[in-house]
């Protein structure tokens, strides 16, 4: 198993100084080592081996091991406990990313060959490679800070590898994390961070022995593939029968449908989770002028999208209108109320989430952002193109406020008849004679 060289990128997350926790006991590798901890270990050997080797080359510094560590530590306090603040905010992560990956592309643009050695190359790939390579090699990279093991405390004169270091350690503790819920697990972060110390070492030290030999990793790896494997596996089979568990449940919901395959109606007996109001359905919104904007917690568009939504409601919901935010099923609480917050919604917007998933495989066709304006009796149209629709809608909420239901005119799909034989192809023109 390989993991990536980390892409520079920043963190959204804000900050304060913590200490290097004390582990129950120090990790190292024996006898009775887990599993677990073992393939914990062979990350940080991963992560550590190809970042501390890499990023020097391309960086022309090394990274700063102590604070690397101290920030892995910091970001996995952060995620258990959102009362604990990062070291560096996320306008300070995001500046010394562009900074070094402006560093780092400087230095490959240096590697390149002139124009007389390219020609030399003859297009050759591979010798074009090893030049910039050994040109690679030659360039200076700044001396290493010593590794003193301490815990560190950045403060505002804190230098900008120090910054880098702490973006890259940040950037292993969410990698890091990320394979643990893939494996469903929370892997030993102490073993993990073991794993990068010794790799370091080894970088700085080839005749240093990782406590793991290089067939021991390549076993643990083997096996956690496996298991990824049947985990994978089992949540095909799973989401299989959930997805036909919810075409079952929704059967009935659906009843007459457009030309399309939508539902005509929206069905207000759809089961939804409130967040803004206690309801298990859309009951409470029936035979009411409304505007449902269908959002994902996670999608850019719709970030942009929903603050323009709330100011449609702002002047739409004193005039007769309601207006319903509904989020889709991959979203969980925390992040739908995250993303109310930064779209500014306020008491004319009520909100649901579609936790059982009926509204998208009812209505949506997987894409956000949706917005349907619903009259009285349940019809509706789709505004699946907003911002191009956005002044349409407003005109036909006014119309609709004033007693005239809006109307989709959908189109009816154009049908190829299969069974009609095919017209025949144009006869190729006779070949010339020979000669001729």
């Amino acid at each position: 198993m390989k993991s990536k060289i980390i892409a520079l990128g920043a963190c959204a997350l804000a900050m304060v100084a913590c200490d290097m926790p004390q582990s129950k006991a120090p990790a190292s590798i024996n006898a009775n080592t887990t599993d677990d901890q073992k393939f914990a270990y062979m990350l940080g050997v991963q992560f550590g081996g190809q970042n501390f080797k890499m990023l020097p080359l391309q960086m022309g510094e090394h990274l700063n091991q102590d604070v690397v560590i101290q920030a892995f530590y910091d970001a996995q306090k952060a995620a258990s406990d959102t009362s604990f603040k990062l070291q560096l905010s996320d306008d300070s992560l995001r500046a010394v990313g562009t900074l070094y990956g402006a560093r780092s592309r400087q230095r490959m643009e240096s590697t390149r060959p002139d124009s007389a050695t390219m020609a030399s190359f003859e297009g050759d790939r591979a010798k074009i490679r090893a030049y910039m390579d050994s040109v690679a090699k030659l360039l200076p990279i700044e001396s290493e800070a010593p590794v003193t093991g301490a815990a560190v405390t950045l403060g505002p004169d804190a230098t900008d590898n120090q910054k880098f270091s702490y973006l890259i350690g940040i950037q292993f503790a969410n990698q890091f994390r990320a394979i643990g819920e893939q494996f469903q697990t929370e892997f030993d972060g102490d073993y993990f961070v073991l794993g990068v110390k010794d790799a370091a070492a080894k970088i700085r030290d080839t005749t240093l022995a990782l406590q793991l030999p290089e067939d021991s990793l390549k076993a643990v790896g083997n096996r956690f593939n496996d298991k990824m494997k049947a985990l994978r596996e089992e949540a095909m089979k799973k989401q299989q029968e959930e997805e036909a568990k919810l075409k079952a449940e929704v059967a009935g919901l659906r009843g007459d449908t457009l030309p399309n395959g939508m539902p005509a109606k929206i069905n207000f007996k759809v089961k939804v989770t409130g967040i803004s109001l206690k309801t298990e359905d859309l009951s409470s919104f029936a035979g009411k002028p409304l505007l449902i904007s269908y959002f994902s917690a996670t999608c850019g568009h719709c970030a942009h999208a929903a603050p323009q939504i709330v100011e449609i409601a702002k002047e739409f919901v004193p005039k007769g209108l309601t207006a319903l935010s509904v989020f889709s099923g991959g979203n969980s609480k925390a992040g739908i109320r995250r993303f109310m917050d930064d779209a500014k919604y306020d008491d004319n917007m009520s909100v649901v989430f579609d936790e059982k998933r009926q509204f998208g495989e009812l209505y949506s066709d997987g894409y956000v952002p949706k917005i349907y304006l619903v009259n009285p009796d349940g019809t509706y149209k789709l505004y699946a193109a907003f911002e191009k629709e956005k002044e349409d809608l407003k005109k036909e909420i006014a119309e609709l406020l004033a007693g005239k239901n809006v109307e989709w005119k959908v189109e009816t799909p154009a049908t190829v008849d299969t069974l009609k034989p095919a017209a025949p192809a144009p006869a190729a023109p006779a070949a010339a004679p020979a000669g001729k």
